[in-house]
């Protein structure tokens, strides 16, 4: 390897020394014995040589930190009140510090574990005081996991109280989401799926954190209102916005596959439309390539040509099947389904088909039944 000069490594390497924080050797040396101290377990001197730190850090935010330190391994001393008077004197400092929000949420925690009544009022506190901040989220779940034990009536009511309070504030959204959840809980069918698509229409992709779990839950409420094409609909709007990467990595959202297959299921189960089914499990295998249950989406598209009287069809996508993927558990039942697929020669799929597969492909209510099995029972 070629060396650099001398002069040049110096030329590199000084201005980012210059860019260090001098944050002092009594400072650095402190807290060096303190986290020691904490991972050797001694919790009660990693706290007093935080303290050490805080005292002789010569920036700010190093003495907060320092603090905030210190109190976490008081409480693990077992120094709960103390840890909790810190901490809370951390939180109330003013102006707020880098570390007043989870100095709060963690006083609050301390105080839930002793007394919940106390630790569900402070959560609340600290939901209300730091709803930017990320444990304002974290403190809001935990309410309304409380609020739940006495079932959606008082949960829906805590949200209604808490709703003008966070109005304007990144918590507003989850507010107007558990909202939504707790109506539909209710039996509230119709206002509810309302409730989710205003979610959706408040907070678009792709800012919006609930859009895709509002709309699936607001198509959920449609099939159950007896509503398929809008149920359809609401699943393809979300499917409207899905990116494709053109470089390493993803943007398939954890919804998108479910909502392909229910948009499939739709089709065939509630509308009755085998080609409206056919075309969305092929659209499963070609768009998804990521996902793991293209094999499935062949399958089930072979079953519902075959149903139709289709099978040249029928083999051809269990033809794509076998190739595509020859470890499938499905490669021996199309094998055994079409005389004109060949078992591929490497394939690692099951050497038989196993029945509950094809007991799987039940036709819809009036139609003729699927062709006999041809292969023994066996358990998967």
């Amino acid at each position: 390897m070629t060396r650099l000069p001398r002069a040049l490594a110096l030329a590199l390497v000084l201005p980012a020394l210059a860019c260090a924080p001098n944050r002092g050797a009594a400072y650095e040396k402190s807290l060096a014995e303190a986290r020691r101290a904490h991972h050797a377990g001694r919790f009660d001197a990693a706290a007093d040589r935080f303290d050490e730190a805080a005292r002789t850090a010569k920036i700010p935010r190093d003495a907060v930190y320092a603090r905030y330190e210190a109190a976490l391994a008081r409480a693990r001393a077992g120094d709960v009140a103390r840890a909790a008077r810190e901490l809370r004197a951390i939180a109330d400092a003013r102006p707020p510090n880098a570390y007043s929000a989870q100095a709060a949420f963690k006083a609050a925690d301390l105080a839930w574990k002793s007394d919940p009544s106390a630790g569900y009022a402070e959560l609340e506190a600290v939901a209300l005081r730091f709803p930017e901040n990320g444990v304002g989220k974290v403190a809001l779940v935990r309410v309304l996991r409380r609020d739940d034990e006495s079932g959606p009536a008082a949960t829906l009511a805590h949200l209604d109280a808490l709703g003008p309070k966070l109005a304007k504030t990144a918590l507003e959204e989850d507010i107007a989401y558990e909202r939504a959840k707790r109506v539909a809980e209710l039996g509230r069918l119709e206002e509810a799926r309302d409730a989710f698509v205003a979610v959706a229409d408040r907070w678009p992709y792709p800012g919006g954190a609930y859009f895709d779990d509002a709309l699936y839950r607001a198509s959920e409420i449609e099939e159950k209102l007896g509503r398929p094409r809008e149920a359809i609909a609401l699943l393809e709007r979300m499917l409207s916005f899905r990116e494709r990467s053109v470089t390493i990595g993803s943007y398939e959202r954890p919804r998108y596959v479910p909502a392909v297959l229910r948009i499939a299921k739709l089709y065939e189960e509630r509308l009755g439309d085998r080609a409206g089914a056919r075309a969305t499990y092929h659209r499963l295998y070609a768009d998804f390539k990521t996902s793991t249950l293209r094999d499935d989406a062949l399958w089930h598209e072979a079953a519902l040509w075959e149903m139709d009287g289709d099978t040249d069809t029928a083999c051809d996508r269990l033809s794509t099947l076998t190739r595509a993927f020859p470890d499938s558990r499905y490669v021996p039942c199309a094998v055994d389904r079409c005389r004109s697929i060949e078992r591929p020669s490497k394939s690692k799929a099951p050497k038989t088909c196993h029945a509950y597969l094809t007991r799987e492909r039940r036709p819809l209510a009036g139609d003729a039944a699927p062709a006999p099995e041809t292969t023994a029972d066996a358990k998967p």
